[in-house]
């Protein structure tokens, strides 16, 4: 005999079902390559899209905050162009001058400007409204630009009624955003 050893002749390995669970296996990782591709496109896809609208959100912040800065650049030339004008106006004399009188027992302000007939005011409560009148009569309005002297003589009129007038003054700059004082005592 041969030893215990017996030849086999013929023994075939079927490798058909390994083949086609390797194919299946491919297939299944390329389609999921696919997918993961796919994705991965469309996830970029939204990042370019939520970028774009944040550089669209940053243009229209721009360009509000250059369309402020232009507006407000509109509104310091004309008050710039407004205060010339005023300072053109006082250099030839137009000036409104608040002198204030003791007559009569009270206290009178005298309002003028360009050496135009001057309006009495007499200081008491309805100081405010009759020096608004006084002044708007000589054509001033809430967007004039007013320089103004505010004159007494300190050693005969109320010192009551100069804080008065200085209270007057301040409360009526509510309803001229450009009107400026000064105060001249004219003790000698």
């Amino acid at each position: 005999m041969n030893g215990g050893f017996r030849k086999n002749k013929g023994i075939i390995i079927e490798l058909t079902s390994l083949l086609d669970v390797i194919l299946i296996m491919l297939f299944w990782l390329i389609l999921n390559m696919s997918n993961t591709a796919a994705n991965a496109e469309k996830k970029a896809q939204e990042q370019i899209d939520a970028a774009n609208a944040k550089v669209e959100q940053a243009k229209q912040d721009a360009q509000k905050q250059i369309d402020s800065i232009n507006e407000q650049n509109e509104q310091m030339r004309k008050q710039a162009e407004n205060m010339q004008n005023a300072l053109d106006g006082f250099s030839n004399g137009k000036m409104v001058t608040l002198e204030m009188k003791y007559e009569d027992g009270r206290d009178v302000i005298y309002v003028s400007q360009d050496s135009q007939q001057p309006k009495p005011v007499i200081v008491n409560s309805e100081l405010p409204e009759k020096l608004t009148e006084a002044l708007n009569s000589y054509g001033l309005d809430k967007d004039s630009i007013i320089l103004a002297a505010f004159m007494y003589d300190g050693s005969s009129v109320l010192y009551r009624d100069v804080n008065t007038v200085q209270t007057t003054l301040g409360k009526i700059k509510g309803n001229y955003k450009n009107i400026y004082y000064t105060q001249v005592n004219t003790t000698k």
